[in-house]
């Protein structure tokens, strides 16, 4: 019998020795962190996984070493070879940074997503960090939704919701029967809606936004005090309120995790 595909994958460090972290901005020790994540006990684990987080998604800003790092989050995501737990957050942090709201500019200055008055976006200061991570998270995610298959999962949900347009059919059919299903967790049944409102292409409304924000204080307390940017399109920031129901519903409160600051 053929084993899964997520057996069947390469190391998911394959080739880490190769990159030059050292020289790329925020790189320095990336790959020592990456190799805890995969290698280490659990604790260390756990440890590593934050640490990593807070280099490649500083704030929630991207750089260069973001760009770089993702098709190896994308392989530590897609592989058993890699610790359950250190999987789900690998996953969760692909997530956060392909909804990143700024990016690092060549002189560690940040240029950050704004939108004029239309909800077009406006163009940032070189090099376009954000564009460029959320390019790749995009592009490969597909590695990740196939080891995934029909596992009813926060993380999966998490990332669907960054990338809804590459999203497959079975993802969509798990979203679906964790919305409509009656034992489903609230919260992971929340993102799940979200997903699947994004998926359609539905228009956002302001009272579907301040519906979605209802089943929490924190997201609550944001839409009532305007926390999101000026013109910032709605469906951005029913990304943002998906996402964030799809953490809780895997972490809770008691961990902030992969946090994502507009």
């Amino acid at each position: 019998m053929d084993l899964p595909p997520a057996w069947q994958r390469p190391d998911p460090l394959r080739g880490l020795e190769d990159m030059p972290w050292s020289v790329l901005a925020h790189g320095a020790g990336v790959d020592d962190l990456m190799r805890r994540v995969v290698h280490g006990e659990r604790v260390t684990r756990e440890v590593a996984c934050q640490a990593l987080a807070d280099r490649l998604l500083v704030d929630g800003t991207v750089s260069e070493a973001s760009v770089w790092a993702v098709p190896f989050l994308i392989e530590m995501g897609a592989s058993y070879r890699v610790p359950a737990d250190s999987r789900d957050r690998v996953i969760f942090m692909l997530a956060a940074m392909a909804l990143a709201g700024a990016g690092f500019t060549d002189d560690g200055k940040r240029t950050r997503r704004r939108w004029n008055a239309l909800g077009r976006e406006l163009p940032r200061r070189p090099p376009d960090w954000i564009t460029q991570t959320r390019y790749e998270v995009a592009k490969g995610s597909h590695k990740v939704f196939e080891a995934l298959a029909g596992a009813k999962v926060a993380c999966s949900m998490a990332l669907a919701i960054a990338v809804p347009e590459v999203v497959p059919r079975h993802l969509v059919d798990v979203a679906d029967a964790l919305a409509s299903a009656d034992r489903s967790p609230r919260l992971l049944a929340l993102a799940a809606r979200v997903l699947l409102h994004l998926v359609a292409d539905a228009q956002v409304t302001p009272a579907l936004l301040r519906a979605t924000a209802q089943c929490h204080p924190e997201l609550l307390r944001a839409y009532r005090d305007k926390a999101y940017p000026p013109n910032q399109p709605p469906e951005v920031t029913l990304q943002i309120m998906g996402y964030r129901y799809a953490f809780l519903a895997a972490y809770g409160d008691d961990q902030e995790g992969v946090t994502i600051t507009r």
